[in-house]
């Protein structure tokens, strides 16, 4: 009998667990610094995938969606192996250990990251492309119903708390 019985074993690629329409919502980066939501996105499913930025119109305050588009496409597609092997099998993604699953247009992405630990859960970035490379996945994380609410009240709070210090 062999000493290494694990000499046979091929490596088989890691799959994370897909993105469902359970992931659909809304999402927001943090500014690590400051501990400020400094942005706020939508995945939507429309018969294809969608992902979204809340924009907010100059010197108003209000807001609106604007759609992240690549160049000429607006649906977000699944990554093949290849590609996420390409995107993601770098030093700087060994750890901590785990799997990706992406969607993406030529110029933007959502991504799902599954860690190898059980009882720990999924997390999520946005993926931004310049031609074939990817940039660091931006942390993002998903919102409860009442955080749109919150935060634009939040928004209107510190707008006018900065009028009143102007004056």
């Amino acid at each position: 009998m062999p000493e290494n019985i694990l000499d046979n074993v091929v490596a088989l690629p890691m799959f994370g667990k897909p993105i469902t329409l359970d992931d659909q919502g809304i999402y927001y980066a943090m500014n690590a610094l400051t501990g400020t939501v400094h942005s706020v996105l939508k995945l939507v499913y429309k018969d294809d995938w969608y992902i979204y930025q809340l924009q907010n119109l100059p010197n108003r305050e209000e807001f609106y969606w604007s759609m992240l588009i690549g160049h000429g496409d607006h649906a977000l597609s699944s990554m093949t192996t290849d590609e996420l092997r390409h995107h993601f099998c770098k030093p700087e993604y060994a750890e901590p250990k785990g799997a990706w699953q992406a969607i993406r247009n030529s110029r933007f992405g959502f991504g799902k990251f599954t860690p190898l630990g059980v009882h720990e859960s999924s997390s999520y970035g946005l993926l931004v492309f310049s031609g074939s490379e990817m940039r660091a996945p931006l942390l993002i994380h998903k919102a409860d119903e009442d955080f749109l609410e919150e935060t634009e009240e939040s928004m209107h709070h510190e707008a006018m708390h900065q009028e009143v210090e102007l004056v």
